[in-house]
């Protein structure tokens, strides 16, 4: 879909102001909580993926991604998910994720010299 960075980044902020549980790292990265069945967003920015996401086992999330300055690349570990994110554009899918764990995201497309820290995380949560 199209999309300004701009809108992109007001729709993953509001979900973060809304779901916040905690804050991780020393950059102080906050992850989010969104009830299943939700739309969640990720946003790709130099040099992080924002916000960490925590989701339910089983349950099933509609993932948002889309980039507010350069081209990126969104690879979930160790999954063989990989996405090509631009800004302008907003990419939909459906997941449901069936094991949990902690799963890493790496940005795979040269943004620049920081690309190599560049790098994200999705909790996934057994609540059963």
């Amino acid at each position: 879909y199209r999309t300004t960075p701009e809108m992109f980044q007001a729709k993953t902020q509001a979900m973060v102001d809304k779901y916040k549980v905690r804050e991780e790292t020393d950059l102080k990265i906050p992850v989010v909580a969104p009830p299943p069945g939700s739309d969640v967003y990720l946003m790709g920015r130099v040099y992080m993926w924002w916000p960490m996401l925590e989701l339910e086992k089983g349950q099933s999330y509609r993932l948002h991604l889309s980039s507010i300055d350069l081209q990126h690349g969104f690879s979930l570990q160790p999954l063989n998910i990989n996405i090509q994110v631009h800004p302008g554009y907003e990419s939909v899918m459906t997941i449901t994720p069936t094991s949990s764990g902690e799963f890493g995201i790496v940005c795979n497309e040269y943004c620049g010299l920081g690309h190599h820290t560049m790098t994200g995380r999705i909790y996934v949560v057994d609540r059963t």
